[in-house]
């Protein structure tokens, strides 16, 4: 029986993990006017190409009551124990939808939600994480511990090539997505220790954007000589491999994730995000 890993497709783990470690995979929906895409309908590049094209702004949508009961209850159908790590709550309602499904299930005591507080490759270095070691046969309580620990020390810090998105999306006000197109500001984010997108910093120009988060591990990043670290972008895979370089050959990271920005998180970043995901020196206060 042993111990099963669920999470949702904002992990954006590359799928040869997800199989390799049997990861169960709930999903959140993205649709572009009235249309609602099923994952397998829409490739990350041609989910881009329209974000670019279509009169319409995407939207995401939670996943449903229905698939959440079916797969934790296929999960713990057998006995097992279950830990699932969803979205942050900071950008979605998922988490609170899991544990009201939790509750209507038998065997609930045996399923443990977390949330990430994180999204993308942050979420998914937490659920790869859990996933190596429950295939290491590690308790339920065990996993857990490991992975709030490892939460608390994990950054999401990512710059977007334009503001549009998030202004379109509620994220920041128009005024700010104004002086920022015209002054050619690349805003650098981080994902704060509550779950939540916020400012971190801001420069000019691309270059110098990517040349600020370099910086950033510098000064925040743990020892992470044979570390997991992780890289995720939005239509900018040739960024993606230098900062993947980056990692191994200045900071001798051990293993790089490295995969597309999916549809529902680059919904509200938009093409040309460049997200980077590492082990700080301290916890999050």
């Amino acid at each position: 029986m042993g111990v099963k890993i669920v999470t949702d497709n904002c992990c954006d783990l590359p799928q040869s993990l997800i199989a390799r470690y049997d990861i169960k995979m709930i999903h959140m929906l993205v649709s572009f006017g009235v249309k609602e895409y099923q994952p397998e309908e829409l490739s990350t590049t041609q989910f881009y190409r329209m974000m670019v094209e279509s009169p319409d702004l995407p939207t995401t949508s939670q996943p449903t009551m229905e698939e959440l009961l079916a797969i934790y209850g296929e999960c713990l159908a057998d006995g097992s124990e279950v830990i699932a790590i969803h979205l942050s709550s900071g950008m979605t309602g998922t988490i609170q939808s899991a544990e009201m499904a939790r509750d209507m299930l038998q065997g609930k005591e045996r399923l443990t939600i977390i949330d990430s507080l994180k999204a993308s490759v942050g979420q998914g270095l937490l659920v790869l994480r859990a996933a190596r070691l429950a295939q290491e046969g590690r308790s339920a309580p065990e996993i857990v511990r490991e992975i709030l620990a490892l939460r608390e020390r994990m950054r999401c810090v990512f710059t977007i090539n334009t503001l549009e998105y998030l202004v379109k999306g509620g994220r920041i006000s128009r005024t700010k997505g104004f002086v920022g197109s015209v002054l050619d500001i690349k805003p650098i984010l981080w994902v704060n220790p509550e779950g939540y997108i916020e400012p971190f910093d801001k420069v000019r120009g691309r270059k110098s954007a990517i040349r600020r988060l370099v910086k950033i591990v510098e000064e925040m990043g743990d020892n992470l000589e044979g570390k997991t670290v992780g890289v995720s972008h939005a239509a900018c895979l040739d960024d993606a491999l230098a900062f993947r370089d980056v990692f191994v050959k200045e900071f001798k990271a051990g293993e790089v994730i490295l995969n597309d920005i999916g549809p529902v998180i680059g919904s509200h970043v938009g093409p040309g995000t460049l997200a980077i995901f590492f082990e700080a020196k301290e916890a999050a206060i």
